[in-house]
């Protein structure tokens, strides 16, 4: 790995410029209109200049048969000028408007054969029909916005949130996963391709000081929006212009800025701190030819993590431990597993440093062709931040993480003719990445620790509650891994106009390699069923992937190609249509080695490569100025797109072919004994396969009939435009997708070995015999091939359906202030929403009984609804202040069944069995389980969602994802006060406050939403009546508090 580092400077100023302007490829925005004379007949053959007076970039077209005119893809900023002019008649001239992303602004001339006119207008991206060609369709995120509204970690997709159609995660967009996501900067890839993303992995991929606006695009039908099912974010970036300005910036933040409480009302102590400062300079190499911009961005900080930070019984609770039981796990885990006496729970310091150079130039080569050369350079240390998947992981456990990348944008824009205009870009893009073991242990790692640990929480009514964790120790499953990625992308674009027809075709084309080191259950793993088997050093089970040929390196090369063609025309004067075509292909051009055991066992072949050839997407929209007064608005469109797989899959199949790992998974007395001391003095000593075990293979394959996810989506929106200031737009929306990936077991038998009645019926794919008392089973007993172990195919069986309704309100407030607001429904259901990367992870689904058989339920990306408001004030004696407010309901959980170290139903995977919820009302209930029943719904601590969760699932197994969390909001406001100083000079100070509510009234700005609960523990197992024992886990559903307390951050910045 190579490491970046920067020299520290002094640095005494700050704050970098907003308002440099743009020269930015894949802009989207169109200037077009129509030239008549004055008797109104339209003048064919006329011509359009429009120059741009910050750069001198200049490009033109002739009007149609129809007199129409559309220039494409123009530079954002201005102030533009445009001319049109006509033989015999006298030349009109419009000037000072500018242009922002996807704008589409309508300018109309009337010549006059006597005279030649300067008109001076003032249009800009603000005007609110510039966008009606994107209205319900994408969000505009623009200069303004990205300057005024408040923004924690000034990473610019922070502001996504601000999408009526955001929910789920940060990225995730209208019900899709967060894969389904593309990500592009000035029209290229931006997307971290192994994983999904961003490619960078730090606070920011770019700094915000070079990003000018981006669009958060959900419904857009043009065929140049490819590679993405539920949407994308696209950036555009900042040039400089013929004036010099530059500036200077820091932003801070600490604990003294912050409130003295943490969310839960508990006392703080805690230091943390976060400089973020830097500079960007932007001007001239050549006036009207050449223009440089460059910013740096730096961030360092200091901030705790906490590991299991118990202080009073409340956080017992809610972690689910006692605290003297969590010390005598920490106690034996030192005197017989070597762990040193370093702190290994609690609250943590650590310092991260992020680095990010942007450097761009563009250069007119002539009145034809302009050249644009841009990188952009990262660089994230980020200590302490790898954690793996059990309940509590003890600090020895958790990893470090760092990453470079670097990305080289070259792009030619050829005004070829009047009515031709190409648009060619080509990047190279290059990212390492590093997850290194905690320095407590060696850099190879070793095995890990999962302990269930049990601790006494009694009740009133249940005096027995307990609850039972996983608690873990040792190495863990993502460290050591290295990964990198080199990508070439290819894009050309061509705009022809042709009569009243304007076209749009071209290619976008990715090859990318990828080297990936994957440690995934390498280390080996014990488990222990109780805290005593953990002192008696007496593990119950031992499983690990043992490498068979040294390092299991996967090199791989994916190709991602693109055709696509569309054709935009008015079939009436008021209406607008355009019908594309795009085509897609994903090929990866590397497979696993051939099994024949599985060929001939399962019929599965381990060679086989996904590749799909087949995406074929046509695209509709049209839109209508209902009364061709430019009022009303009503559009239609519908299409279908391609999505990109994660390329972390294809490593997972090529790694898991059962000829580079052979795995072991054994029981009883064949259990290894764990001598973890020995392990930190020579990691070689781990465990390979016991003596007298069978080794068994974990297979990863891809199915032969594998296609990418499709989507299909729809939509028609309305707007009302009152006056020059307001617009309201209702817009529906539906989507559904099929082929979507999902990994699904393949040895495992067709049909249950029994069945439990009084589970409604669920099935248990072990033999019964097979099952201790204590209500153990081995997996390995539900194979159908006993000569291989698990196998996960790589199908298309997952789909996903959304419904929306969105209403959407702006308000243009004086000379540069906004209001926006927008109110969401949404239902959005899926049959899996597994999403990235381990194969395992996508048998995390819920299920009752087969885990094959793909549920349909709310997904994880649900929501009821979001309500969103931003505000930008006008201007006032050099103050301005925006502020969010951000509010989302019905996010979903399920309750689920826990057991130790082993599954209810009997296949792999530990935690994927939804509970069965008992009837305290049924006569049939068992006592304990009444009793403990009764007391969740008596708890006054517990949330009123769960009790509604288990009082509309008594008698039946609980539907996934049934759990309602309640709505929340919160509020972010930003107050700005700039100073003049001499000429251009001036500086600027900026405090943001992030959770504001809460700074108002402490019990204000938290949230109490669930993750999945566990409502059962099974702790034995009835041979004569073949069914599970279980006990209520206390404190199930504890209404949690959650967020992030009221900070201040405070900034000043010097312009010029």
């Amino acid at each position: 790995m190579r490491n970046i580092h920067f020299l520290p400077f002094v640095f005494c100023c700050f704050f970098a410029v907003f308002s440099l302007q743009v020269y930015a490829q894949s802009t989207d925005a169109s200037v077009t209109g129509t030239i008549r004379s004055l008797d109104n007949e339209t003048l064919p053959g006329a011509t359009v200049i429009i120059h741009d007076e910050s750069t001198g970039f200049e490009t033109g077209t002739i009007t149609n048969v129809n007199g129409k005119y559309d220039i494409k893809q123009l530079p954002l900023g201005g102030p533009y000028i445009i001319t049109a002019s006509f033989v015999g008649y006298g030349d009109i001239q419009k000037s000072g408007f500018t242009l922002n992303q996807g704008d589409q602004l309508v300018i109309d001339f009337t010549l006059n054969q006597a005279s030649t006119e300067l008109e001076e207008i003032v249009i800009s991206g603000e005007d609110l029909r510039s966008r009606m060609q994107r209205e319900g369709n994408a969000l505009a995120i623009n200069a303004a916005r990205i300057e005024k509204l408040p923004i924690e970690g000034r990473n610019f997709t922070g502001l996504t949130s601000l999408s009526p159609l955001q929910g789920g995660g940060a990225i995730n967009l209208g019900g899709q996963r967060r894969t389904s996501t593309n990500v592009t900067l000035d029209g290229v890839n931006a997307r971290n391709q192994l994983t999904a993303g961003e490619i960078g992995q730090g606070p920011y991929t770019v700094s915000i000081e070079a990003i000018r606006e981006f669009e958060v695009v959900t419904n857009v039908y043009n065929v140049t929006q490819g590679r993405q099912a539920g949407g994308a974010l696209n950036a555009v970036t900042k040039s400089g212009t013929n004036e010099l300005k530059g500036s200077a910036f820091v932003y801070h933040r600490n604990d003294a800025l912050a409130s003295q409480l943490d969310i839960r009302g508990n006392d703080r102590d805690q230091d943390f701190y976060n400089y973020q400062w830097g500079f960007s300079l932007g001007g001239p190499i050549i006036k009207d030819k050449m223009h440089f911009f460059v910013a740096f961005d730096r961030q360092d900080a200091g901030e705790p993590v906490f590991i299991a930070d118990i202080n009073n019984e409340a956080d017992e609770r809610r972690i689910g431990i006692r605290l003297d039981t969590l010390q005598r796990f920490v106690d034996i885990a030192r005197q017989k597993y070597g762990v040193s006496d370093d702190q290994q729970f609690g609250e943590f310091s650590r310092k991260t440093t992020a680095n990010t150079l942007f450097t761009r130039i563009d250069w007119q080569l002539n009145s034809k062709h302009r050249l644009t050369l841009r990188n952009n350079l990262t660089n994230w240390e980020n200590p302490l931040s790898v954690s793996d998947n059990s309940s509590i992981n003890l600090a020895e456990t958790y990893g470090d993480f760092n990453s470079n990348e670097n990305s080289l944008l070259l792009s030619l824009r050829s005004n070829l003719n009047s009515t031709l205009t190409n648009e060619l870009k080509i990047q190279y893009q290059h990212a390492e990445r590093a997850y290194s073991p905690n320095t407590q242990l060696p850099f190879s790692n070793i095995p890990r620790a999962i302990v269930n640990v049990t601790s006494p929480f009694p009740t009133d009514i249940n005096p027995d509650a307990t609850r039972t964790i996983s608690v873990q120790m040792g190495g863990q499953r993502y460290s050591p891994e290295t990964n990198l990625e080199r990508q070439i992308q290819l894009v050309n674009t061509t705009y022809l106009q042709k009569g009243k027809f304007n076209f749009t075709f071209g290619t976008d084309n990715m090859a990318t390699y990828l080297e990936t080191l994957l440690s995934n259950e390498q280390n080996g793993r014990f488990f222990f069923s109780s805290l005593d088997e953990f002192d008696n050093m007496n593990p119950s089970r031992y499983a690990r992937e043992v490498p068979l040929q040294g390092l299991p390196i996967v090199k791989q090369t994916v190709l991602d190609l693109s055709l696509f063609g569309q054709v935009e025309f008015d079939i009436t004067p008021n209406i607008n249509t355009m019908f594309g075509l795009r085509y897609d292909v994903t090929a990866f051009l590397n497979d696993a080695a051939y099994n024949p055991t599985v060929d001939q066992e399962l019929g599965i072949r381990t060679d086989e490569k996904i590749s799909d050839w087949n995406n074929i997407q046509p695209r509709f929209q049209a839109s209508w100025d209902v009364n061709g007064l430019g009022q009303d608005f009503l559009k239609l469109g519908a299409g279908i797109f391609s999505a990109q797989p994660h390329y972390y899959a294809q490593v997972n199949n090529i790694q898991n072919s059962g000829i580079l790992l052979g795995a072991v998974d054994v029981s009883g007395d064949q259990v290894p004994d764990p001598d973890f001391v020995g392990y930190r003095e020579n990691p070689g000593t781990a465990p390979g396969i016991p003596a007298g075990a069978d080794v068994i293979s974990t297979i990863n394959a891809v199915g032969d009939n594998f296609e990418v996810p499709s989507t299909f989506k729809t939509n028609v929106s309305y707007t009302r435009l009152i006056g020059d200031r307001l617009s309201v737009t209702l817009n529906a929306l539906l989507s559904h997708t099929w082929n979507n990936y999902v990994y699904q077991e393949r040895n495992l038998v067709d049909e249950p070995y029994f069945r439990i009645a009084q589970e409604d019926n669920r099935g248990v794919y072990v033999p019964a015999s097979t099952i201790n008392e204590n209500g153990q089973n081995n997996w390995l007993d539900s194979r159908k091939s006993e000569n291989v172990g698990r196998v996960l195919e790589l199908t298309s069986d997952g789909k996903v359906s959304q419904m929306a309704v969105v209403l959407d309100v702006n308000y243009r407030i004086g000379k540069d202030g906004s209001l926006q607001a927008s109110y969401t429904w949404n239902r959005s259901r899926d049959n899996s929403s597994y999403n990235c990367c381990v194969a395992n992870t996508s048998t995390f689904l819920p299920v009752k009984d087969d885990p094959r058989a793909l549920n349909w339920g709310f997904a994880d990306s649900h929501f009821d609804n979001k309500l969103v408001v931003n505000f930008l004030s006008p201007s006032f004696y050099g103050f301005s202040v925006g502020g969010t407010l951000i509010g989302i309901g019905g996010t979903r959980y399920s309750l689920m069944v826990s057991s130790s170290n082993s599954s209810l139903n009997g296949d792999f995977n530990l935690s994927n069995d939804l509970a069965y919820v008992y009837d305290p009302n049924d006569p049939s209930t068992p006592e304990n389980i009444r009793n403990g029943i009764l007391g969740v719904l008596e708890d006054q601590s517990i949330s009123e969602s769960t009790k509604d969760y288990l009082r509309s699932n008594f008698g039946r197994i609980a539907d996934r994802n049934a759990g309602v969390n309640p709505f929340y909001a919160t509020v972010d406001l930003r107050i700005i006060k700039k100073l003049p100083l001499t000429g251009t000079h001036a500086l600027e100070f900026t405090a943001d406050m992030f959770n504001f509510t809460n700074f108002l009234n402490q019990e204000w700005g938290a949230n109490n939403n669930l993750g999945n609960q566990n409502l059962l523990q099974i702790n034995g197992f009835d041979q004569t009546a073949q069914t599970y024992q279980y006990q209520v886990q206390s404190g199930v559903g504890t209404k949690p508090i959650n967020g992030t307390p009221w900070r201040l951050q405070l900034g000043v910045r010097y312009s010029f």
